[in-house]
């Protein structure tokens, strides 16, 4: 059975038009612990922006 969790994730994001503003996005992740959630979203998110990022929160999610 797989588990669901959603990490809400902060960070700086650059619009199109060049501007800084701070964000925070909530991302599904499919982990088997707490700890496994947020090793696998640090993961993909060194991947996907530079600079620095917070895992804000992390809960279990109702998707089965």
């Amino acid at each position: 059975m797989q588990t669901w969790f959603e990490v809400k994730v902060k960070y700086v994001k650059v619009d199109q038009d060049g501007r800084e503003r701070k964000v925070s996005e909530s991302y599904l992740v499919d982990a088997v612990s707490f700890t496994d959630a947020e090793t696998r979203i640090i993961q993909q998110m060194q991947q996907m922006i530079r600079g620095e990022f917070q895992v804000d929160h992390i809960k279990k999610s109702n998707i089965i």
